[in-house]
This record gives C-alpha cells, structure tokens and sequence, in this order.
C-alpha cells in the first residue's frame, strides 16, 4: 500500500511538472499584434521567407506553394510539412500573430501538441518578432489552400507527441538573438541570417543520438542523406580555399571558383540564397568567414598545380581525359554556366572525399538557376569504373585541382568502397 501510494505520488509529481513546463513552453503570454495588411510589410514578409527557404520545405513536389506535405526522413521515421496557407481547417488560419510565433520560435503553442523539430524552431528562436509578425502578414495575404495534413510516420515512442517538451527542456532554447558588441553591422546582420531565418547549423551541425544539434561542433559538418554537408567554420572555408567573394558568387549562382551547388544546397540556392538581396549574401559570407565587412578579402586562391610530369598518378589523368575533360576542361577551368569548374573546387578540398566520390557514383540531374544559369547533368560511373579507378581518379583531381590537393590523403579502393556501401 506504501509502494502504490509513494508510485502514485511520483505519477502526480510527473504530470505536475508536465504540465507546468509544457504551459511555460508552449502557452506563455505572448501579446498578439494586429495584422498587417500593409504591402511593405508582405512585402517584407515575403523576402523573410526566401531568407528562411520556407518554400522548400513546405511545398511538396508537385504540390501548391505552402500547402505542405513534403515528407522529411529522420532517423526516428517521416515527418511531414505543413500547411501554411491561409486555410482555416487545414492551414493557418485560425491563427493570430501571437500563436504563429510560439509556434516558429518556440514549437509549440499548447501544451498537448508540440512540434517536432524537423521545423528548426531550434533556430527561429533567434527570430525577431517584427520579422516573425511580417511573416505571418506575408503567409495570411496568400491563397487558402484546403489540403490536410498527410499523417506523420514515426516510430514508438517518437509518434508521442507532447514527450517533445522534455526534448524541448533538454536541447531547445528560447534565448532571442543578441548582437556581439565587438563586431561591426554586416558581421552581425550575418550571424542573425545563419542562425535564424537562415538555420545553416540544422544541416551542418553535427548531431546527437537524440537528433539535437550539437552546439559545441557548430557548423563543423554532418551527414545528410547521402551526402556531407561540409564543415562551414570559418578555418575550414579557409583552408579549402574559399573567400569572402568566392561565397557571394556561389548565393548567388550556385557556382563559383570554388565548386557548384548539388542535392539540398542547390534547392537552398535556387529557392533562398539567390533570392536574397547582395548586402544580405555579403553579410552572410562575413560571418562565415569571420572577417569584418569593411576588411579586404584575401582574393582569389591561385591554382597553377598544372602539367603533365607534375603527378604520379598516370591512371588517374587518364581517366580524367578520357570521362570528365570534355565537360570540365582538360585543365579543370570547366564551362561559364554551364559546367562548373574543378580547379580550386572546394568539394575536391574535404580530407574525407565523400562527397566527391558520392557525386562520381551517382551523377548529378541537371540544375537550373535560371534561363541563363543552369549546370548538368553529370552521368553516374558507379558501373562505368571499378572502386580502384574511381580512387585513381579522385586522387588525379584531388591533387591536381584542390588548393591543398598536396595535403589531402590518398584514397584506396577499399575506402572508396566503404563510402559507396
């Protein structure tokens, strides 16, 4: 009887803290604004959302624009995009501005139906709320779209909804964003776009058994699907050669001496960074490569590694001449918008090679910017070359092409097929 009443005490201490978290979290006052109907601020609102690459999530292929239903794999099951539309039953229309930014910045706004954080509302709290009222304004001034929710897939206990508060308690925050003092406007008009509207850290941070980013290896790199998505610290960028400028270029068209954007990053391109205005891609680079925005940038990297008796690797230039040079160039200087260039390709620059071994195997679909901006497609030679080609191969044009081509490890057949399996 005193196990039973001494459990059932534990039980109401359990659901008590519950509840007052899940309140504090989810229900705490939050003053509702008026909305706006003014055009400058959906206006306003509508280039936030390009900064925030809200379509690319909420936009299933084929689908309407913001009606949701896009899936996102995760390693605890499928999840899937809202509506955000103005619909009343299946979108946010019953919402006010107050809701909609408990809902982006915190996840929640009830304490029985929190989200998930496949919507980064890990980063969204760095969110201003004007910017986050001029979103709303932007989302209710579109069409209603009536399409339901598809129903998520996840797998016990993760498809419990309300145990995301005690996720929530451990990994999230709601610390707004703060300007550091020492760093001029553009350096921090940077941080706020990366660690905001921008969420770079939810692909290139590392994360943990639990699926929360790791803060302490922030922006140093993760899986994501099948490829990497590079480390972006400042030392890293660095040290695979890229500048200020060389980014700026790359927001922009998805290309630039350094490399060319594929998979994820393109979509991140084509449907936010190149939307931004080019104050805005500066301001990013800035933060990215830590440098102040009125310091000159250390100019482009030379590559002059060229020439036929400077490397070892006879197979590999072989192989290089005989599959990539038509489209890349004998010299690796590739096509102006239309085939990017390989020399100083900061995706040959990674010590690992995963990602350039990935892009040899698979090939690339082609990938349009614009009606004069566009690259691919790249053919797949997983059945074209054996793994031990493949590493001749990348060893050719890792050394040949990389601006630390003499630094990077050699791969192996052996390596080269632990990456493909």
């Amino acid at each position: 009887m005193a196990l039973d009443r001494t459990t059932g005490g534990l039980a109401l201490i359990a659901i008590a803290a519950y509840g007052l978290f899940a309140a504090l979290w989810g229900v705490a006052p939050v003053v509702d604004h008026p909305l706006s109907r003014d055009p400058a601020t959906i206006a306003a609102g509508k280039y936030l959302a390009a900064a925030g690459d809200c379509t690319s999530c909420h936009t299933a292929e084929g689908g309407e624009t913001f009606a949701g239903g896009r899936p996102l794999a995760t390693p605890f099951g499928t999840i899937y995009s809202a509506n955000i539309t103005p619909d009343p039953k299946t979108g946010i229309g019953d919402l006010n501005s107050a809701r909609f930014y408990q809902l982006m910045a915190y996840g929640a706004d009830s304490p029985l139906d929190p989200l998930y954080p496949a919507m980064p509302y890990t980063s969204f709290h760095n969110v201003t709320r004007e910017d986050s009222d001029a979103l709303f304004s932007y989302f209710m001034s579109g069409p209603a779209v009536e399409q339901p929710a598809t129903p998520n897939e996840m797998s016990f206990p993760f498809d419990i909804r309300p145990l995301m508060f005690a996720w929530d308690f451990l990994f999230a925050s709601r610390k707004p964003f703060e300007k550091t003092p020492d760093k001029d406007e553009v350096w921090n008009r940077g941080a706020y776009l990366v660690e905001g509207l921008g969420h770079c850290g939810e692909c290139h941070t590392p994360r943990n058994a639990f699926g929360a980013m790791e803060n302490s290896k922030s922006l140093k790199g993760a899986v994501v699907g099948d490829f990497e998505a590079p480390d972006i610290t400042p030392s890293a960028l660095d040290g695979r050669g890229w500048s200020r400028e060389d980014l700026v270029l790359y927001f922009e068209t998805g290309a630039s001496p350094r490399g060319s954007a594929f998979g994820d990053m393109f979509l991140a391109v084509k449907k936010s960074l190149h939307l931004l205005t080019h104050d805005d891609r500066m301001a990013i680079a800035t933060y990215l490569m830590d440098v102040g925005g009125s310091q000159p940038s250390k100019g482009e990297a030379v590559v002059a590694k060229l020439g036929d008796d400077a490397h070892e690797n006879r197979s590999g230039r072989v192989l290089y001449l005989s599959n990539c040079s038509l489209c890349h160039g004998p010299n690796g200087q590739g096509v102006e918008a239309t085939m990017p260039p390989l020399a100083g390709n900061a995706t040959l620059a990674q010590p690992d090679g995963v990602n350039l071994i990935k892009v040899m195997a698979q090939g690339l679909d082609p990938q349009r910017v614009s009606l004069t901006l566009a690259y691919g497609p790249m053919p797949a030679f997983r059945d074209r070359l054996s793994a031990g080609q493949m590493a001749d191969l990348a060893n050719y044009v890792r050394s040949v092409f990389a601006t630390n081509g003499d630094d990077l490890p050699k791969l192996g057949a052996e390596e080269v097929s632990r990456i493909l399996r």
